[in-house]
């Protein structure tokens, strides 16, 4: 299934990219990552998901979650548009789930998470992103 246009504009804008066809991992990575929600970025895996409604939401899979959790970090990153959203590391999804900010359903095996989200977690702009999240620099007029 190709990715929604406002998540690959995102991660365009950051650098994220999918393994290449015909790559040792890519038929690994298709097989475990079914929709194209999924990248890395700096190094680690990243998580891209947006919400459509009027009162922001999404569910990310708990299955999906506890695989990343055998990493050393990686990102989830909860779009509102292509510019806009929150990020958060291991730590941070993890903080979320032990406080209970973000409930488990289990009739879907998915955390609900919903808004207002933590102001520290959120970015305005892909470059602002980049800036924050990964250290990177950018010219002030981007």
């Amino acid at each position: 299934m190709p990715a929604d246009t406002d998540v690959q504009e995102f991660v365009e804008a950051v650098g994220a990219t999918e393994p290449a066809p015909g790559s040792p991992n890519y038929e690994k990575w298709k097989l475990l990552f079914r929709r194209s929600n999924y990248f890395l970025l700096s190094g680690k895996f990243t998580v891209v998901k947006i919400s459509r409604s009027k009162k922001p939401f999404w569910g990310v899979s708990k299955e999906i979650l506890d695989l990343f959790d055998n990493l050393d970090d990686y990102f989830l990153v909860l779009l509102v548009s292509s510019r806009e959203g929150w990020a958060f590391s291991k730590s941070d999804v993890r903080k979320q789930i032990s406080s209970q900010r973000w409930k488990l359903r289990e009739a879907d095996g998915n955390y609900k998470i919903n808004s207002p989200l933590p102001d520290a977690n959120a970015f305005y702009s892909p470059e602002r992103f980049s800036t924050k999240f990964l250290g990177a620099h950018h010219d002030a007029a981007t």
